[in-house]
Order: structure tokens, then C-alpha cells, then sequence
């Protein structure tokens, strides 16, 4: 039974990253804010991971990376990197060091938006030479990282009722 729920749980993440990576990429459902969208995969995979040990939380984070590569720069390597490393990093702080809870998921989520997308703008904007950067990130990109976090939320609460659903019974 418990074998069952673990593979039901683990389905519902996928058809929950499927469903935000279609909302994410479906042009003008998602309003821009001061010129930002947020980024739904980084939430789901970082919330998912603050339930999940660390196996499972890598390769979450691995396939939300993948998935935000597509959708954000056509290529794979920076977010599938930085989110695995995240995924899993949070994994293991949330199983053996720091208390799992809404306060400490959320201030680990804020640090990792600001961490990945800040990051996204160094090596895609300024190691690339491009002009008005300050510009760029001021309308653009502080937007997106407060937008991304503000996304964090609802999508905590829904894995939280998806990893509750699915341990109570065993």
C-alpha cells in the first residue's frame, strides 16, 4: 500500500509540473507585472522538495530545470544545474538540519528565487555585454524574482495536501 501512495504522490508532481509548464508557457495567461512573469517550476520544484527526501527532490529539481530550460532559453544546462543542486541541498537541510516548516520553506524559496533568477541575469545579461543592465533588471528582473516567490504560496499548500494525502494513510 504505502508503495501505491509513494507512486500516486510522485504522479501528481508530474501532472502538476505539467499543467504549470503549460500555464507557464501559454502566451498572455499569466499577467506581467512591472514587466516580469513569474517562473512556476522554480516554485514547484522547491516546494517539492521541502517534503521529499533527497533522491526524489533531485530529480524533481532535475526535471523542473529541464522543463525551465526549454521554456526560458531553449537550451538545457542552467536552471536543470542550479535547480537539482537546490532541490537537493534543501533535502537534506529540511531532513536532518532545520525544521520543516511554512516559515523556513519560505525563506528558503525566497533565497533560492533570488539565488537562480539573479544568477540567470550575471551569466545570460552581463557576461554576454549587454547594455542598460541596470535597466534591464530593475523593470525586469526584480519583478520576476518577487513575482516567482509570491507564486510560492499556493503551490506550497498544494504539495503539502498532496504529500499529507498520501502519508496519512500508511
Amino acid at each position: 500500500m504505502q508503495k501505491k501512495l509513494t507512486v500516486l504522490r510522485y504522479f501528481s508532481y508530474g501532472i502538476e509540473i505539467l499543467i504549470l509548464y503549460i500555464l507557464q508557457g501559454t502566451p498572455n495567461l499569466i499577467p506581467e507585472i512591472y514587466g516580469g512573469k513569474p517562473v512556476l517550476l522554480i516554485c514547484t520544484a522547491l516546494t517539492i522538495a521541502a517534503f521529499e527526501k533527497e533522491v526524489p527532490a533531485l530529480f524533481f529539481g532535475l526535471g523542473c530545470g529541464v522543463l525551465c530550460d526549454l521554456a526560458i532559453s531553449n537550451t538545457i544546462g542552467y536552471f536543470a544545474v542550479v535547480l537539482t543542486a537546490l532541490c537537493y541541498l534543501e533535502a537534506i537541510i529540511f531532513n536532518s538540519v532545520m525544521v520543516k516548516n511554512f516559515l523556513n520553506t519560505m525563506l528558503y524559496a525566497f533565497c533560492s528565487c533570488v539565488l537562480v533568477i539573479g544568477l540567470y541575469f550575471v551569466f545570460f545579461f552581463i557576461f554576454k555585454g549587454y547594455t542598460d543592465i541596470i535597466y534591464y533588471f530593475t523593470n525586469h528582473y526584480i519583478s520576476r524574482i518577487i513575482y516567482t516567490f509570491v507564486c510560492v504560496f499556493p503551490i506550497y499548500f498544494l504539495n503539502m495536501f498532496i504529500f499529507t494525502q498520501s502519508k496519512e494513510k500508511e
